[in-house]
């Protein structure tokens, strides 16, 4: 008897550290899940000695894309919006008559190559995707970006600047699902770029796209984004958390309904905690 009672003693132990196991690991992979989505769920970061510039190209295939970097001068140095996340710089040369050439880290095998000028808070030039192996250039497109202000609101502006997000990351496809619309301020207005990481309504995803045409009708901010096959029509109706979102220029099945943005307080950050 009593060896038998020792063996079933041994075999509950057993078995409850191996339930203690079993919940530490899908505690961390659940946490680990957790600050996946938490990670690019937040503003997008610039040092205090940076500048943050928005710029767009024109794309033959995909339509009008656009781009965000961090340039820091007195660093010499940068990041580029790969999306979803800010990447660092491999090379950076800003000579003093304006003439500017930088490439990003690797992201996938390959890396974004410019080359062109920073003149009066202006960068043109030309932006290449180049194959990180070979060195050969994948993709090239003209670009024109102009230095940020402060992305703070303005009582003559009737759409403020923000981000409206429902990014999140899949365990399972071990990807980022969502979509994410920030919304700029410059001196002409309110700008933007929306970036689907799953496709909805036949959207490029991990595109970067640059807004267009916003406006604010009856707490509704609508705006359009350039396809090759012309405007793409959205529309966000503001809530007291954050927007209801949807396309207005394709058929809807029965029941469809519009899908649920959360707001986030800032746009961009420069570091510090300092919002812009």
């Amino acid at each position: 008897m009593k060896l038998i009672e020792q063996r079933l003693i041994a075999i509950s132990l057993v078995r409850r550290a191996l339930c203690i196991f079993i919940a530490c690991f899908l505690s961390t992979v659940s946490v680990g899940q957790a600050s996946r989505a938490e990670q690019h769920d937040q503003p997008l970061g610039c040092p205090d000695s940076g500048r943050f510039f928005w710029g767009t190209s024109n794309d033959a295939k995909l339509g009008t894309l656009a781009w965000l970097f961090c340039i820091d001068r007195e660093h010499h140095t940068g990041q580029i919006f790969v999306a979803p996340r800010m990447i660092g710089l491999s090379e950076f040369n800003l000579g003093e008559d304006g003439t500017l050439r930088f490439q990003s880290l690797d992201f996938f095998g390959k890396n974004y190559r410019f080359g062109g000028t920073l003149k009066a808070d202006q960068i043109t030039g030309e932006i290449q995707l180049v194959d990180a192996k070979s060195g050969n250039p994948k993709d090239k497109w003209q670009l024109t970006a102009t230095q940020l202000s402060a992305q703070n609101p303005h009582d003559n502006q009737p759409v403020s600047p923000g981000r409206y997000s429902n990014i999140d990351y899949s365990a399972e496809g071990g990807d980022f699902t969502g979509v994410d619309i920030r919304l700029f301020s410059v001196g002409t207005g309110t700008t933007g770029m929306i970036v689907f990481y799953e496709s909805y309504w036949g959207e490029p995803t991990f595109t970067p796209l640059a807004l267009s045409q916003i406006e604010m009708s009856k707490g509704t901010i609508q705006f359009e984004t350039e396809t090759p096959n012309g405007a793409a029509h959205y529309h966000l109706r503001l809530t007291v958390t954050g927007g209801l979102f949807i396309r207005d220029d394709v058929a809807h099945e029965k029941g469809e309904k519009a899908i649920v943005l959360r707001k986030s307080r800032s746009v961009l950050t420069a570091a510090a905690g300092k919002r812009m």
